[in-house]
Parts: structure tokens; C-alpha cells; sequence
């Protein structure tokens, strides 16, 4: 599996991984935008944040982006797998190599919403060592999500 930065030829193939992998979501009942994500959309974040993608023998899996919020935090969103290769340590990856990213890039945490009802994805995320820190109300949406952080580095190593 390689993983590296998305390029905006990637959108097609990461907005259908995005829409399959979202599917499971809005089946639990917890629909959200990346499940009809379009490639124009997915080309905007691959210009504006930073996104990753995860290939197979050059297939697209799985991707997901990265947002710096403060000089010292970075928001992780639309860790996305494909629905064929759910279970396969994609995700777990895909999680290991934006981590990396932010502590050598100097960020002190990387925090992340989830829905706070969901039957495994904030548990998965506390067996990674991210903790909850807040509420994060949707007026959009018939739920709610929670904050989850966790520590990847110093508070002093940015400058």
C-alpha cells in the first residue's frame, strides 16, 4: 500500500471512494455530505487543505484530509475506505501516516468530530488514543458529534 499527497487527478476515483465508504454512515443513521461528494468538491479540498490517498497496485482505497485550525492543531476529516477494503488496516494506515505528519510537521494535536452515538467509530478512535474533549452540536442534522483529540507532539516545537 503506498500512500501519498492527492493530486486534483485523483478527485474522480477519491469522491467514489468517498461515496462508497460513507454508505455504511448514513445506513446507521448518520448521514453525512461525503457520502454524495463530488469530484468538483473533492478537486476544492485537494487545492485548499491537505489530503492523502492510500492506493493499491495504483487503485484509489481510501483517503483523508487535514485542516490546520491554530498554529499548533490540526483537524483530521473524511478518513474515508473503500467499502471493498473496510477491514483491511487502511484506515489504521491512513490514521498512522497524517499522525506522523502533524507531529513532524509540529503540530501539537490532532482532534476530529465523529458522531457521539455511533456504534464503533469513537471507540476506534479511543483505542488510537484520541480522547473526548467536547460536544459538537449539528443544527443540520439529526445528531451530534463530540470532539476527540490526541497528543502527536510538543506545544513548543512550532515556530
Amino acid at each position: 500500500m503506498e500512500i501519498r499527497r492527492a493530486t486534483v487527478a485523483d478527485s474522480e476515483r477519491l469522491a467514489e471512494v468517498y461515496r462508497s465508504a460513507y454508505q455504511e454512515n448514513r445506513r446507521l443513521g448518520f448521514p453525512a455530505k461525503a457520502g454524495s461528494v463530488t469530484s468538483d468538491t473533492v478537486s476544492n479540498w485537494i487545492r485548499n487543505d491537505r489530503l492523502y490517498v492510500a492506493s493499491v497496485r495504483t487503485e484509489i482505497v481510501g483517503g483523508v484530509r487535514l485542516e490546520e485550525t491554530d498554529p499548533d492543531r490540526v483537524k483530521l476529516s473524511r478518513l474515508g475506505v473503500h467499502a471493498d477494503w473496510k477491514g483491511s488496516g487502511v484506515g489504521s494506515r491512513l490514521l498512522d501516516h497524517v499522525e506522523t505528519l502533524a507531529r513532524d510537521q509540529g503540530f501539537a494535536t490532532v482532534w476530529l468530530t465523529t458522531p457521539g452515538e455511533h456504534p464503533y467509530l469513537p471507540e476506534l478512535y479511543r483505542r488510537r488514543g484520541y480522547e473526548k474533549t467536547g460536544e459538537y452540536p449539528l443544527d443540520y442534522r439529526d445528531y451530534d458529534e463530540i470532539v476527540m483529540e490526541k497528543r502527536v507532539g510538543s506545544e513548543d516545537r512550532r515556530t
